[in-house]
């Protein structure tokens, strides 16, 4: 199989609808945004014992994890009109590569990262980079050389091949050299290293990633604090999300749980530090 899932699970009606109403994502877009203050977490940061240097972008990839492990409906995959719950939650980190045609969009696949702490996310993240700057990421190069060769209007055909087989009937490619479920459950993309304050990225039909993230450039912001307008250094997230999938009330919730991690990291060690996630982190 290309994507390890469950047994399909039972939908709403609501959700019947939505499935009925789009196809997979072409523009069943659902945005929203958030200002979080980030002095709190980038001294988490800095306070950590790591080999490798840690960033807001590993910061964040954990804590959407946990957002997922506890709003499962954005964990999902759909496919033939069913929602199917995916085995394991894995992130799509994309990376800016400078090359002789120009800066180019690529990225690395960070497997069950629920499992992994914040500098474990950020050692394979150097390591996975460090592939893919050098051209040995096999996989990416594999798929490099296609997408090299191939015409746009051929290459429009090619893709809708590998997605019929590929996420449609869920086959695993590998042995034709496409690699597995290459997306993941969620893209995180950081914008900020583009100069972006802010952003809101749209959906890949091809990806079937239902989730994208973008994390914005940290700024100084007026923010209002115990009735007081006081300058304060905050950092934008936007995500994006199939509305087939999940609706406005899970992102909120998803955004209030990523308020209560920037606001006070140190007070969620079952996130950061790879332990038990058996559902009992602090509210």
């Amino acid at each position: 199989m290309n994507i390890d899932v469950g047994a399909p699970e039972n939908l709403t009606s609501y959700r019947k609808i939505a499935i009925a109403s789009w196809r997979h994502p072409r523009d069943p877009s659902t945005y929203s945004w958030r200002d979080f203050p980030v002095g709190a977490a980038e001294k988490f940061i800095e306070s950590r014992d790591s080999e490798t240097p840690l960033t807001l972008t590993h910061f964040l990839a954990l804590a959407l994890a946990d957002c997922f492990r506890r709003q499962p409906e954005f964990d999902r995959f759909l496919r033939l009109g069913k929602i199917y719950p995916r085995k394991s939650t894995d992130a799509f980190i994309t990376t800016l590569l400078r090359g002789k045609k120009g800066k180019d969009l690529t990225g690395f696949v960070l497997r069950d990262i629920n499992s992994m702490s914040l500098e474990e996310v950020a050692a394979q993240s150097a390591g996975e980079t460090e592939k893919l700057r050098k051209g040995e990421d096999e996989e990416m190069a594999s798929v490099q050389r296609k997408i090299d060769i191939l015409p746009v209007w051929l290459l429009k055909i090619v893709f809708g091949i590998q997605e019929f087989f590929g996420y449609t009937l869920n086959w695993n490619l590998e042995k034709l050299g496409i690699p597995r479920d290459r997306f993941g459950s969620f893209i995180l993309s950081n914008i900020g290293a583009l100069g972006l304050e802010r952003g809101l990225i749209p959906l890949s039909p091809y990806s079937r990633c239902p989730v994208i993230v973008g994390l914005g450039k940290p700024r100084e912001a007026a923010v209002v604090r115990n009735g007081e307008v006081k300058a304060e250094r905050v950092v934008n997230v936007s995500m994006t999300f199939d509305h087939r999938i999940a609706d406005g009330a899970q992102g909120a919730l998803v955004l209030r749980r990523l308020e209560k991690i920037f606001a006070r990291p140190e007070g969620f060690p079952e996130v950061f530090d790879a332990l038990e996630k058996n559902g009992g982190a602090p509210d």
